[in-house]
């Protein structure tokens, strides 16, 4: 088994410069073809032989085809129906293999690439094929090595069977002697760790989800509806730049704030309430994660300070632990304690953190060891419903070398903080 600790090494470098860069909201990706090729390479390393084939699984939203997390992080490509084969055995190790052109289809849905030689210096592949092609790729690989490798995901019994492996079991089932590994670790352990690139990307999409909040603050009041909160901070994230948000947001008041996954946003702010903002854009496909509790009148009535000054007791405590080798557990534990001694271990209803990157909740082993290059959010929450006080604050944090840094620390979370904030952006 590849450690974490190798991928750990192979691409956390000079994360600190990184960091201390000033970052412009610039269109241009920051992921570039050179960088897929490498992950490409990588994976075929700890492969060692074989053969995998791997599906584009994404979905049509309105801007377009989007391909999975999976694909997209081999390719860098948004194409439907398209197949990547890896063989690290042969001379063309990497194959990229797209649907056939329909160009009477193409005139409503627009232009798909032709198969050129400049498509493929520019996509970096060895070959690409037509999609036709795969079954006699397969074959042929077969006959030279016949151990195919599952790469995607494990998926639950209860699920449907994912299409590679679904091909896998046609392949076994026609060639005697073809087996089946599991190696879907590798690109796991790959994810975790995140490259100086993703690093940056995830920085944007946080600073663009802070500044969007910034800009929402003025519009916190009594009388506002839930989804025009709603409408404005998706506005406020396309605006700088940021296409898509990174999940469907949470914006609920009053006694919505203890409802985990509350998602109708449909009632009115009310003096006297809580509002919780769970929310975070997206840049270049990289998510950022971001909860934050706030008075609606501006102010922390005497019961709401003490619930958020405790839940913050226990993020801070969370993430000052944060380093190499603890586990998500141990850092749940940890928060968990906090509230469990200010006497709401009850109304403490989720896991603390989970690991960020192409998805808000990201490909990952949550029992792992932490390692450098790892973005976890921290997240500890108290819901009473009675009281309609529900408090969640979350960020997300870099584990470093020797520790970890808060790539969120600009978006205020100190309760005298926040209401600084909101007094600041209300004038």
């Amino acid at each position: 088994m590849i450690s974490v600790l190798f991928f750990a090494t192979f691409y956390f470098l000079n994360v600190t410069g990184i960091l201390a860069q000033n970052m412009g909201h610039t269109s241009e990706p920051l992921i570039d073809m050179e960088e897929f090729k490498k992950r490409r390479m990588a994976l075929l390393d700890s492969m060692g032989d074989g053969t995998a084939v791997l599906y584009s699984r994404g979905y049509e939203g309105d801007a377009g085809y989007r391909s999975d997390g999976n694909f997209w992080y081999l390719t860098g490509l948004n194409e439907p129906e398209a197949v990547l084969v890896l063989s690290p055995g042969t001379v063309d190790r990497e194959v990229l293999l797209l649907p056939p052109r329909d160009i009477e289809a193409e005139r409503w849905t627009g232009t798909r690439p032709a198969l050129t030689e400049s498509l493929k210096v520019a996509w970096g592949f060895d070959r690409i094929y037509r999609t036709r092609s795969l079954d006699g790729l397969v074959v042929s690989r077969m006959k030279q090595d016949s151990t195919l490798h599952l790469i995607s995901a494990i998926v639950k019994p209860s699920t449907d069977i994912p299409p590679d492996l679904e091909y896998y079991n046609k392949v076994k089932a026609r060639i005697p002697g073809v087996t089946t590994e599991n190696s879907s670790r590798f690109l796991e352990s790959m994810r975790m760790i995140k490259t100086r690139m993703e690093i940056t990307a995830i920085e944007t999409a946080i600073q663009v989800t802070y500044e969007g909040l910034t800009e929402l603050l003025a519009s916190i009041k009594p009388g506002v509806k839930e989804f025009q909160l709603d409408g404005i901070l998706e506005e406020s994230f396309k605006k700088r730049g940021a296409q898509y948000m990174a999940f469907s947001p949470i914006v609920g008041a009053g006694e919505e704030t203890t409802i985990l996954h509350y998602e109708k946003r449909n009632q009115t702010l009310t003096a006297g309430q809580l509002l919780l903002l769970d929310v975070g854009a997206e840049w270049d496909h990289y998510a950022s994660d971001i909860t934050r509790t706030l008075p609606i009148d501006g102010k922390f009535s005497a019961k709401q300070a003490r619930i958020y000054d405790i839940v913050l007791k226990a993020q801070n405590a969370a993430i000052d632990a944060i380093k190499p080798g603890i586990t998500l557990r141990e850092i749940d534990e940890i928060a968990r304690g906090i509230i469990r001694q200010a006497g709401y271990a009850d109304d403490f209803i989720h896991s603390t953190s989970h690991h960020l990157g192409l998805a808000v909740h990201d490909l990952s082993d949550a029992w792992m060891p932490l390692a450098p290059g790892m973005v976890i959010t921290v997240e500890p929450g108290i819901y009473l419903r009675d009281l309609e006080i529900g408090v969640r604050i979350e960020d997300d944090v870099l584990v470093t070398e020797k520790g970890h840094k808060i790539l969120s620390a600009q978006i205020p979370r100190e309760r005298t903080a926040v209401e600084e904030w909101l007094a600041g952006e209300r004038k």
